[in-house]
């Protein structure tokens, strides 16, 4: 089954400005598996640890029968990016504050179409087209492995082709979570509709 949230766990420690460190106790973990942003999530009672940029992933399910095809299902990924606002502003003019907020979010922005970006080559290699030479060219050995292994996977192979990236959305939440600030990523994904009973679930 294709799993979006392990490859983006497998992202985020590739990509610099996350640096996560999977490792539960780890300082550097920055990615997340979470149903919702608010004060129960894991990473935000224990936003004072957290490195400045963080990568969370909406694990509950949002699905329905895709109008446009009988046959599929279209599931919505959502993706969350926590950027935190500079240090020491919150304590100054309202002005510093918002100029430091809209920064902070237009940060977040950057992020999240780095995601979109990476997401729509991978779509690309799993439809079996290759990478530009001029991006190739300035990727690492080691992420194009990656790369290259993650289309290789059949499951995600298939996965990947149905991402609807060209109608990808996301925007930057109205809200300040304790000097943090969320912008929210929102891919589409078309699967295939299971259209038959499966008689060995029944007693």
């Amino acid at each position: 089954m294709f799993r979006l949230d392990n490859i983006l766990e497998e992202w985020a420690t590739r990509y610099q400005p996350l640096s996560h460190d999977p490792a539960r106790d780890s300082k550097h973990r920055a990615f997340f598996r979470t149903s919702m942003i608010d004060a129960n999530s894991e990473f935000v009672r224990n936003f004072a640890k957290m490195p400045p940029v963080l990568l969370a992933y909406a694990s509950h399910v949002d699905a329905e029968l895709a109008a446009q095809n009988p046959k599929a299902v279209s599931y919505r990924h959502v993706v969350y990016f926590l950027v935190k606002q500079a240090a020491g502003t919150l304590s100054k003019t309202a002005a510093t504050d918002e100029l430091s907020a809209t920064e902070a979010r237009f940060q977040a922005d950057d992020y999240t179409q780095d995601l979109v970006a990476l997401l729509s080559a991978l779509r690309s290699m799993a439809n079996g087209k290759q990478l530009p030479a001029d991006v190739q060219s300035q990727l690492s050995a080691d992420v194009l492995e990656w790369m290259q292994l993650v289309v290789a996977n059949p499951d995600y192979r298939e996965g990947l082709r149905g991402l609807q990236i060209d109608g990808a959305h996301w925007g930057t939440l109205p809200v300040m979570l304790n000097g943090w600030h969320v912008c929210g990523l929102t891919v589409e994904q078309l699967t295939p509709r299971r259209l038959c009973i499966s008689p060995s679930r029944y007693l």
